[in-house]
């Protein structure tokens, strides 16, 4: 059965996901480096494709980003930059020997406010759902600290529904979709 063709809208935010090969931990190279290594990257890919960021989250065994591509038709290019280029630099580091990636990745198109929103706090809340973390704050190689606590981040690009809203609040665990459906009914969309 051939697989479905990826949806490619120009202007479109997507919630982008790969996984390791097996849940191959594919950051866990000397120390920190994967994790360095794929930020810049991620750095080097908005220099080269019109594209934004808007969350992130680098676990040990997969990825999640939320961003928005200019024109849909660079999004496969844009993702074999990120996944085939740390590909590379993982295999001569861990000497390893096959596929990194398990699969394709994923790029589900966000179409409402509501998803958008939600989708940025599950990618920055991933660490504390996987048992890594108590709190969102204290995990490193993701963009909450961005918007909870105004530290910059380069990757970033900021939110266009956030202006005006209390961040704290809506990352806050307790904080539930309804609250959010609330206050973005009082936000302008772009």
């Amino acid at each position: 059965m051939p697989r479905r063709p990826r949806l490619l809208v120009d202007g479109g935010y997507y919630h982008l996901l790969a996984r390791g090969n097996n849940r191959l931990f594919v950051f866990d190279v000397e120390g920190d480096r994967g994790y360095t290594k794929f930020k810049d990257l991620m750095k080097e890919s908005k220099e080269r494709f019109s594209w934004k960021i808007m969350h992130y989250c680098l676990m040990a065994n997969h990825i999640h980003i939320l961003g928005w591509i200019e024109r849909g038709v660079e999004m496969p290019q844009l993702m074999q930059f990120l996944l085939l280029g740390y590909s590379r630099w993982y295999r001569k580091r861990a000497s390893y020997v096959g596929h990194l990636w398990q699969g394709r990745y994923k790029s589900p198109l966000i179409e409402k406010e509501s998803y958008f929103l939600e989708c940025g706090r599950y990618i920055e809340r991933n660490p504390v759902r996987a048992g890594i973390v108590k709190r969102v704050k204290d995990y490193r190689w993701t963009s909450y600290r961005h918007y909870a606590y105004g530290e910059g981040d380069p990757l970033l690009d900021d939110s266009p529904y956030y202006e005006g809203m209390d961040l704290m609040t809506l990352f806050s665990i307790e904080n539930s979709l309804r609250s959010i459906s609330r206050v973005s009914l009082l936000v302008t969309p772009p």
